[in-house]
């Protein structure tokens, strides 16, 4: 019996092509799509579960109370950890890793800038499990001057992967030993490195200092727990921990736990080794996997149902053989699994094309190897089947419940043409539309948010500025001479220096004194350490006092200059010359002067955070020197950056010439609603088509019903045009139907999603009215390619029986 009904379903499927062709590439698009979300939600879930014991590793991370509020910080400092282990016997194992920025001397004398260089802890890979290609994985981080390599850096310097026993020197003089040789990392792995060197170097490098600093460098702190241990339980115990072996010096600081799969979902955490996701992301594109899905169900059903006239006949000569109602049933089942499975090979094909394409829009290093996953392999046969009874299910009980006796009366149909399977048809295609316009407008309101972000003026001039990140001291200790020489470099506008940028790792923030008008209180305020051309450079506007002077020691020691928030802050009608104190800026001194000016606000972070109080002073120090920025003049920029390199290497031989674009920095902050936008552009543009052709086959099968009707107006005296409205009338009323339904949904979607930013556009009307009627615009083209082929169809031929 089964296979009768698979030969049944193949003799349907080429009889009739056209409407075979039309079902399978719903089926498949709705399914691609499906297959490729699922592939991106199981690389999201996948981040770090390939470590041993994963479910037993945790981070240790950090919260700090400040006048702004509580920041989460992934890091801790390098002192935590011994007090951890000799508090807590729970831990089985607790790793420092330092993230640090070297050069690198290979054999032949080249140079190269390694920024993922991670000092460890011996104990590095017993915690984590990525494999090791040569070398031995217990004594490989055992002796100082140690270093392990990923493959592609041993190829990279080697030219070979079996490089153990060979030697590289950092920064100049340090000579450091391959003791072993790591595998591809994991894409999906919230730790990414080039270079491991061992922990016990690091003083040579950095400074003895950073053991026993509790401010800097930030670390990432791993442990792992024994099986019987309670992250809970510890968790508990650490805030007592803190009051009693760290002191109040840290009262403001507190530290927990947090499990290593979880990294990955936690993108409130800033100074984060690798960019994390936001849940919210995964779950959108789920949302979105299973619209498109259902878009294909509703169209399959739909045009299952057109075909139903067509197999009228066949229906009641099975049933007057004797064929039952469960047996038709199964029949037709048959046949909507089979077309899905043909969709779903379709699918598949398509997936070999479409995953580079959909790979550069999430930004995702998505391959078909998570397809390999069993519990995947599950999911996908189910949704196989599921989508199979579930387009079937609903033209398999209405085929089958047609009537012999009227079917052979001449009143085929006539179950499936009644009131309540007319409202289910309009009903799905009402579905259909308000899916689409809602993709639609959440597609219109995201590009206006980008266009606004990209658009709006954020209080400097941010274009044709270069940033060289300065990573030795050379540089910070001739940094006036550096300087001179690039500013007398042709092409070049203006030369500054800049601490940090906040995106990096936050602002500085520096406990201060204000005094002024009678008033004397302590706040927090961030800071920007720079140099006196910092405001010049890079077109900021004073817009009460004035900006620092040129070669003036008493700027350089004793002028600050605040943000009009801060001025606000402040509560000083007219700052200028209110008194500062910043203590802890300069070698532990405070730094006293007075404010000089006010800058307009600007954005110096994403449009994801306010503006907030910001005091800008110079640099009291050469060690916050970390940025050199150049405004370049417009013409000829890629000869004025071989000049400046060139000049670079003047200075500092040992030590590549590196640099980014600033405009290319604060357009990187936002790529994640980039990715975003292009997804909802391409599975809207998909959705629109999907609608399309369920709202061809509802055309279809009242067309067909009414063909009797066309042709007795068309006998009466009706135009191609008249009968166009008529059948289009309906159809019109389904869409506008559709947007009723779909505009508070997307604006209620779209207005959450907007919350997330400080500053933001409006949702305007037209967007929606935009929206609307484009949809309208598409079901209007739809529908009229049938309603006028059936206009200008000959009424006799509809006629000739009656």
């Amino acid at each position: 019996m089964f296979s009768n009904n698979i030969k049944i379903a193949i003799r349907n499927l080429m009889r009739h092509k056209g409407y075979s062709a039309i079902n399978i590439f719903g089926l498949a698009a709705g399914l691609v799509c499906c297959l490729l979300i699922i592939l991106f939600i199981a690389h999201e879930v996948s981040y770090d579960r390939f470590h041993r014991h994963a479910d037993r590793i945790f981070r240790v991370v950090t919260e700090e109370r400040g006048e702004r509020g509580t920041a989460r910080l992934a890091t801790t400092n390098t002192p935590l950890a011994p007090l951890l282990a000799t508090e807590f016997p729970g831990m089985e194992t607790i790793i420092r890793l330092i993230p640090y920025s070297v050069v690198v001397k290979v054999e032949n004398g080249q140079l190269f800038q390694e920024d993922k260089l991670l000092f460890v802890d011996t104990a590095f890979f017993d915690l984590f499990s990525f494999e090791l290609l040569h070398g031995d994985r217990n004594t490989a981080l055992l002796e100082p001057f140690s270093l392990v390599l990923t493959q592609e850096l041993a190829m990279k310097y080697f030219g070979s992967v079996d490089v153990v026993g060979r030697f590289l020197t950092l920064e100049a003089k340090h000579v450091f030993k391959v003791t072993g040789v790591v595998a591809e990392i994991p894409k999906a792995s919230s730790i990414n490195f080039s270079m491991l060197a061992t922990i016990n170097s690091a003083p040579d490098i950095i400074g003895s200092w950073i053991f026993h600093h509790w401010y800097h460098p930030p670390i990432y702190t791993f442990v792992r727990l024994k099986p019987n241990a309670s992250s809970e339980e510890i968790n508990a115990q650490i805030p007592a921990f803190t009051k009693a072996r760290i002191g109040e010096r840290q009262a403001y600081r507190s530290y927990s736990l947090q499990s290593l799969t979880a990294i990955h979902f936690t993108p409130e955490l800033t100074n984060e080794l690798v960019p994390t996701t936001s849940p919210v992301y995964m779950y959108t594109l789920s949302a979105l996997a299973a619209l498109i899905l259902t878009l294909a169900c509703i169209n399959f059903t739909n045009l299952a149902t057109v075909r139903s006239l067509a197999r009228a006949k066949e229906v009641g000569l099975r049933k007057v053989v004797g064929a039952e109602r469960q047996e038709l049933i199964r029949q037709f089942l048959s046949e909507s699994t089979m077309y899905v499975i043909i969709a779903f090979v379709i699918a598949l094909v398509a997936l070999e094309f479409l995953l580079p394409f959909f790979t550069s829009l999430t930004g995702k290093e998505l391959d078909h190897s998570l397809l390999r996953n069993p519990y995947l392999i599950l999911t996908l046969i189910a949704l196989l089947f599921g989508v199979g009874v579930v387009a079937g299910v609903y033209p398999a009980f209405v085929l089958s419940n047609f009537q012999p006796i009227r079917i052979f009366r001449g009143e085929a149909g006539s179950s499936g043409s009644n009131k309540r399977g007319i409202r289910l048809r309009s009903a799905l295609v009402v579905v259909q539309f308000a899916i689409s316009i809602t993709l639609i407008v959440s597609t219109a309101v995201i590009y206006s948010q980008l266009s606004f972000i990209q658009d709006k003026n954020l209080g400097f001039n941010k274009e044709q500025v270069v940033v060289v990140p300065v990573r030795d001291e050379t540089i910070q200790q001739n940094f006036l001479r550096v300087k001179t020489s690039l500013q007398a470099v042709p092409g070049v506008s203006s030369v500054t220096a800049l601490s940090n940028f906040p995106w990096e790792r936050g602002f500085y923030d520096f406990p201060m004194k204000v005094e002024g008008m009678g008033k004397e209180f302590e706040t927090d305020a961030p800071t920007l350490l720079v140099d006196e051309d910092f405001l010049r450079t890079l077109g900021m506007e004073i817009s009460v006092g004035r900006d620092f002077l040129k070669n003036s020691s008493a700027d350089a020691n004793e002028a600050f200059i605040i943000n009009a928030t801060a001025a606000k802050k402040f509560g000083f009608e007219n700052p200028v010359g209110m008194k500062l104190t910043m203590n802890s800026v300069s070698s532990g001194n405070p730094k006293k002067g007075e404010v000089i000016g006010v800058v307009k606000d600007f954005h110096f972070q994403s449009l994801y955070h306010e503006v907030e109080p910001l005091v800008i002073t110079i640099s009291p120090e050469i060690y916050y020197i970390d940025n050199v920025v150049v405004r370049l003049k417009t013409e000829h920029i890629s000869e004025t950056l071989s000049l400046l390199e060139a000049q670079w290497h003047n200075i500092v031989p040992d030590r590549p010439f590196e640099f980014f674009f600033l405009d290319q920095a604060f357009n990187n902050l936002y790529r994640s609603e980039t990715q975003l936008a292009s997804i909802f552009n391409t599975f809207s543009l998909l959705a629109v088509v999907i609608g399309c052709l369920g709202l061809f086959g509802l055309a279809s099968f009242t067309i067909q019903q009414r063909t009797k009707e066309i042709g007795i107006r068309k006998v009466m005296g009706a135009s191609v045009a008249g009968v166009v409205v008529l059948l289009s009338k309906d159809f019109i009323m389904l869409v506008l139907i559709a947007n009723i339904l779909a505009w508070p949904i997307a604006y209620y979607a779209m207005s959450a999603w907007l919350q997330d930013f400080a500053y933001r556009v409006d949702m305007s009307w037209w967007i929606f009215a935009g929206a609307g009627g484009l949809a309208l615009f598409i079901a209007l083209l739809t529908v009229s390619i049938q309603a006028v082929r059936a206009a200008l169809a000959n009424p006799v031929e509809a006629l000739r029986y009656e």
